[in-house]
């Protein structure tokens, strides 16, 4: 099913419980923010200090978690809820769905569910809030960013033209989706395959050091690796945790000189998870093409992906054959709230297209996240389409065989 946001009726503001004016998410993503910068400052302990204590209100704290936590003071005594008491108690709650809290957070009813930690760590909410909101000083020290910036270095060292500039990015950026998981001669190849280099050392090995961890393992080493998307899962995990991934836990073997390299929990989580609903839908769009051809008709479906280095995930063109030309850009989404995904959604004005569309995880897509996120869209962005994976895929083919004279 899918909705153009034209056709959405108009919602009011959303009220705050507090009455200060409050904004409720920014609030539960500067406490987000706070618990990411302390999760990186025991990473950086624990590495060189040795083994520290739990996640927990000891030390300086952030700006941000003390700004998060000054926010709910304020809330809770317009709502005349004695709480919080001190810190402790705020790093206890965040351990407990936010709709279970003391004071009333004005939130979606699917996001009151959530939590901010599971035990000592971020929740998938937590990240993705941190990096919906844009706090980049997070947002950088939690990889993403650096991944990134060296993905966008190797492929402009690798290219001459715009042309082989794109593809070089397109191949590493589908290396994060496709392989969670290198051998070091598959590193090597790659290496081979894009030799430039900075001050001796390849673009592309620094992009790797970047977004994988080297485990020595030489000769040959058994893994057990989820048979869909690749990821690593340890015993006694049997069904993969990554949501929407069908895949089960088999064996696998890598073939090694000293050892393999896997994806870093950053880029697991923020690019290869994140990933999966675009290559579902760029594999949809190439069956959908394969299709069009057996069947004869006239037209053709193209599909590029990450069209100006990642500007959308996608683009399908259909050609007719008298020339004519349509374009159709997807931007792929797999995010836990619906609110904070419609409040930071933000597509990029180039390039001119006949359609743009916002494309639904399919196991996201439930009525309560599409009205969430539509609600939060109306009246901010014009022009584009909510559509599930599936229900994409099933327009792009109904559309192709109109535009070919074949309804």
């Amino acid at each position: 099913m899918s909705t153009t946001l034209r056709d959405i009726a108009p919602r009011g503001p959303s009220p705050t419980h507090s009455g200060l004016g409050l904004d409720d998410y920014q609030t539960v993503e500067l406490l987000a923010a706070g618990l990411a910068r302390m999760h990186l400052d025991r990473q950086h302990a624990q590495q060189h200090l040795g083994p520290q204590d739990r996640v927990g209100p000891s030390g300086a704290l952030p700006r941000a978690w003390r700004t998060g936590v000054t926010r709910l003071w304020w809330t809770a005594l317009a709502q005349q809820v004695a709480w919080p008491g001190d810190d402790v108690d705020v790093f206890a709650a965040c351990r407990r769905p936010l709709g279970s809290w003391p004071l009333r957070l004005d939130l979606a009813d699917g996001d009151r569910e959530q939590v901010l930690l599971e035990g000592d760590d971020l929740s998938e909410f937590a990240e993705q809030s941190v990096a919906l909101a844009g706090c980049q000083d997070v947002e950088a020290e939690l990889v993403e960013n650096r991944v990134f910036a060296l993905l966008m270095a190797a492929a402009q060292a690798n290219g001459r033209t715009l042309q082989e500039i794109q593809a070089a990015y397109v191949t590493l950026r589908l290396m994060l989706v496709q392989h969670p998981v290198l051998g070091d001669l598959d590193v090597s190849k790659r290496v081979r395959d894009m030799p430039a280099a900075s001050e001796g050392e390849p673009y592309v090995k620094k992009f790797i050091h970047a977004a994988y961890r080297f485990q020595p393992a030489p000769g040959t080493v058994g893994l057990r690796l989820c048979d869909n998307c690749g990821n690593p899962l340890p015993a006694p995990l049997v069904r993969c945790p990554v949501a929407g991934c069908p895949g089960q836990a088999a064996s696998h073997t890598v073939r090694t000189l000293e050892g393999y390299w896997v994806q870093n929990r950053a880029t697991r989580r923020f690019l290869h998870d994140a990933g999966l609903v675009e290559d579902r839908l760029f594999q949809g769009a190439e069956v959908l093409a394969d299709q069009l051809v057996e069947d004869s008709l006239p037209v053709r479906v193209a599909l590029e992906r990450y069209p100006l280095m990642d500007a959308w995930d996608g683009s399908v063109r259909f050609t007719r054959g008298d020339g004519t030309t349509e374009l159709w850009l997807f931007d792929a989404k797999d995010t836990v709230s619906a609110t904070l995904l419609g409040r930071c959604f933000r597509p990029p004005p180039e390039p001119e297209a006949t359609r743009r569309f916002l494309v639904l995880a399919n196991h996201r897509a439930t009525p309560a996240y599409r009205a969430d996120l539509e609600r939060e869209l109306h009246g901010r962005v014009r022009g584009i389409t909510v559509a599930d994976e599936s229900a994409f895929l099933r327009l792009a083919g109904q559309h192709a065989r109109r535009f070919g004279g074949q309804a």
